[in-house]
């Protein structure tokens, strides 16, 4: 029973770790996973169906179940925006931005985010300072492809700024 045991543990590892979650949390996660099968079980969640063994059941069943987890995992905002910094003190100079900048910033991404997701892409990747090139090889488009969209967004993207913000041309 230990070995059976081990390997759906192990099962659901894998399959959290296919999930996305980080190999920190795998071990907690793989238990919250677990526990969490155990209570369905106790509570009757668990119904294999007649023609399979219950053993050959379990396995999709705890993969359900740990998606269920990973899902939830993804959705924590402490783990999303965690941040490890050596120096804590070096980051109070930006615990308070100012009420404008926090606006115009608000501004800034609306805008963005009323662009198509293949501009935005495009436009994120030139912001990080690709060239057309070698966002062409990233998203493998054709760089008279990537040069034209890089400019629709461009345009796009000022058009909704000069819109809402009542900016100047």
């Amino acid at each position: 029973m230990a070995v059976r045991s081990r390997r759906n543990a192990c099962a659901a590892g894998r399959a959290l770790r296919a999930r996305g979650v980080l190999p920190a949390d795998l071990d907690d996660l793989t238990q919250d996973t677990l526990l969490g099968a155990w209570r369905s079980m106790r509570a009757g969640r668990f119904r294999p169906p007649p023609a399979l063994p219950p053993a050959d059941a379990l396995r999709p069943w705890l993969a359900g179940i740990a998606s269920r987890q990973a899902s939830h995992y993804r959705d924590k905002a402490h783990r999303r925006y965690e941040l490890a910094a050596a120096d804590p003190d070096r980051l109070s100079a930006f615990a308070a931005p100012s009420p404008e900048a926090r606006l115009v910033a608000r501004g800034l991404l609306r805008a963005f985010h009323r662009l198509r997701p293949e501009l935005r892409e495009i436009l994120s990747l030139a912001a990080t300072g690709l060239s057309s090139l070698e966002i062409a090889a990233s998203l493998s488009l054709p760089r008279p492809t990537v040069v034209t969209r890089l400019r629709l967004a461009r345009r796009l993207f000022a058009r909704a700024l000069t819109r809402s913000r009542g900016w100047p041309r």
